[in-house]
């Protein structure tokens, strides 16, 4: 036994050891995939916040509508006399009815806010131009989309026509809207007089004065 190899088989065993590697930080690749991500992940954040303010933007204008349609009705129903005739039927002729391709007043009428007072008819009037002042005043709208409203008399409230018949009034209120994905069943015509990016949509309810 040689009392010397004992340092010699140390060493060798040290000279086969692997030698410890130390790594810190991140590599470039890492970094610009990090990045990468990152911006897609920002990027799609932004892309929904944009959706959902949008959204949010036409269903306030549909609920707008839906509250100034209901204003209308009101005022139709407090003045049933110039929509109902004596044999308790819907008059074929009103003030207050519009066809798709007619035009609302143009003035009011200041008799009706006199102390004499104003008939039935020239109250309709009235009630129909300071109703269409609260309409532009209030929906995002032009003069050609204002001119597709529809009140009238009619019996098919799923339709766009009106047949002059029945026991209903139907009101048909339309806006100019950016969303480009038109509701299902909701009438959308795409308008090339104001802002081709624009689109129509429309309110539509039938009732019972």
């Amino acid at each position: 036994h040689n009392p010397y190899s004992r340092p010699n088989y140390l060493f060798a065993v040290r000279m086969h050891m692997p030698a410890k590697t130390s790594q810190k930080g991140f590599s470039m690749v890492e970094v610009l995939v990090a990045i990468v991500i990152i911006s897609i992940g920002v990027l799609g954040l932004v892309a929904m916040q944009g959706k959902t303010i949008q959204y949010t933007q036409d269903a306030n204008q549909r609920n707008t509508a839906a509250m100034l349609t209901n204003d209308l009705i009101e005022l139709i129903r407090g003045n049933r006399s110039a929509v109902i005739g004596p044999s308790g039927e819907l008059l074929s002729s009103s003030n207050y009815y519009k066809a798709a391709s007619g035009a609302f007043p143009t003035a009011g009428e200041a008799s009706c806010r006199t102390t004499t007072g104003c008939t039935a008819a020239q109250m309709a009037t009235d009630h129909l131009f300071l109703w269409t002042q609260q309409v532009r005043n209030s929906l995002p709208i032009d003069n050609a989309t204002l001119a597709t409203f529809i009140i009238c008399r009619d019996r098919t409230p799923d339709s766009e026509a009106c047949d002059n018949q029945g026991s209903a009034i139907k009101i048909r209120v339309g806006w100019l809207s950016r969303n480009t994905d038109c509701p299902t069943n909701t009438p959308c015509a795409d308008d090339n007089l104001v802002d081709a990016g624009n689109r129509r949509e429309y309110y539509q309810i039938s009732f019972e004065p």
